[in-house]
């Protein structure tokens, strides 16, 4: 499914790139919604500033699932990203490069502690 639009934005996140104040980038997360003709549902959510920056979305059996799981492709997406493995990405949450975003468990040694 390609998506055009993230819908209502739910939530919203700014992260900030050490040593290039300019550069910002921006993470939105989308409403869930039903897929087209499914009780399933999928959560959009867009990463503006890094790389490509189409609308991706995850799909769970109901809202909560495809939220959790869009929320755990963004950490992957960020975590596994040059600037995060770098050390350069932050979260004003949280300094020492935690992002706020949970991973998946095999991806839990790329968090910066």
């Amino acid at each position: 499914m390609k998506l055009d639009s993230l819908g209502e934005i739910i939530a919203e996140r700014t992260l900030n790139i050490i040593g290039d104040e300019k550069h910002k980038l921006i993470v939105k997360i989308g409403k869930p919604q039903n897929f087209p003709n499914s009780s399933d549902y999928y959560c959009p959510y867009q990463i503006i500033g890094l790389g490509k920056e189409k609308i991706r979305y995850a799909g769970g059996i109901d809202a909560v699932q495809s939220l959790i799981l869009a929320l755990k492709m963004i950490g992957a997406d960020l975590y596994t990203s040059p600037e995060s493995q770098s050390g350069k990405l932050r979260w004003e949450g949280d300094e020492s490069g935690n992002l706020g975003f949970p991973n998946p468990d095999s991806m839990r040694d790329l968090v910066l502690s």
